[in-house]
């Protein structure tokens, strides 16, 4: 609730960030998180609403749930090449984002994780990941564009429900 705080720059000697860190810091734009950081925990950036960029470290390995929750001027996000999971409710509400680069270690996308992404257009799920959990995009009602990976096994209830544009589902 640092209602007053604008950018954040963790450095490389921090290896975690906890939950609820930056809970509701609403003035908050850009955060750049260094290379020693392995996770994001649950919650950590929840309602950061003027979070306008975030660059996730090569190293971190888990987003947490909610992590991203209504951070609603958050444009694009890259997840980085060791992340293997995106939690429940990761990018909830994230009415901006436009794009998203899901790196090639990703093995799941949690139930809810970009649910009410209204701007974003397409998504390219990489072969790394094997389940897409229930309403994972749902209400994504600009997308247009997806593509699956070949080791996708599971595709949960309602994942693209209510993306009224999706016109192209690329399967590999």
């Amino acid at each position: 609730d640092c209602s007053s705080l604008t950018s954040v720059t963790i450095p490389n000697s921090v290896t975690s960030i906890g939950s609820h860190a930056f809970c509701n810091c609403s003035s908050l734009t850009s955060v750049t998180i260094g290379e020693s950081v392995t996770s994001i925990g649950d919650y950590t950036f929840y309602r950061c609403s003027s979070l306008t960029s975030v660059t996730i470290g090569e190293n971190v390995t888990s987003i947490g749930s909610h992590a991203f929750y209504d951070c609603s001027s958050l444009t694009s996000v890259t997840i980085g090449e060791s992340v293997t999971s995106i939690g429940s409710y990761a990018f909830y509400r994230c009415y901006s984002l436009t794009s998203v680069t899901i790196g090639e270690s990703v093995t799941s996308i949690g139930g809810f994780a970009f649910f009410y992404c209204t701007s974003l257009t397409s998504i390219t799920i990489p072969n790394s990941v094997t389940s897409i959990e229930s309403m994972a995009f749902e209400y994504c009602s600009s997308l247009t564009s997806v593509t699956i990976g070949e080791s996708v096994t599971s595709i949960g209830d309602y994942a693209f429900n209510g993306c009224d544009q999706l016109y192209d589902i690329y399967c590999h």
